[in-house]
């Protein structure tokens, strides 16, 4: 069976640099950023603290902050190195991670 070795890089946890191993079964490993845009191109913020929106694709320049819960339109998805971002309607960018937008609007 196909398995993933993977580090603990979080510097406080217990487990800090402590090697495992995962399953690579495709029900349980899935990517950690989106990689299309939605059907309806709207996404909510769900990250706590907000997300901060960015002039270039690179995430760099600040342009704009966003809290929790509010709802972007979104005009396409953009790959960066190994990532993607979103861009908006308004032309700024902000990450496609799951964890702190999801795709629609809740």
């Amino acid at each position: 069976t196909l398995r993933y070795k993977v580090r603990d890089v979080n510097h406080k946890s217990k487990s800090a640099g402590k090697i495992g191993y995962i399953t690579a079964h495709h029900k349980y490993v899935v990517q950690a950023y989106y990689q299309s845009v939605p059907k309806n191109k709207k996404i909510t913020v769900i990250g706590t603290n907000g997300i901060h929106a960015y002039k270039n694709e690179t995430l760099t320049r600040r342009a704009k902050s966003y809290k929790k819960g509010t709802h972007l339109r979104v005009k396409k998805i953009v790959k960066h190195n190994l990532t993607t971002r979103y861009q908006l309607s308004n032309g700024y960018y902000v990450t496609a991670n799951k964890k702190l937008v999801i795709q629609g609007n809740y």
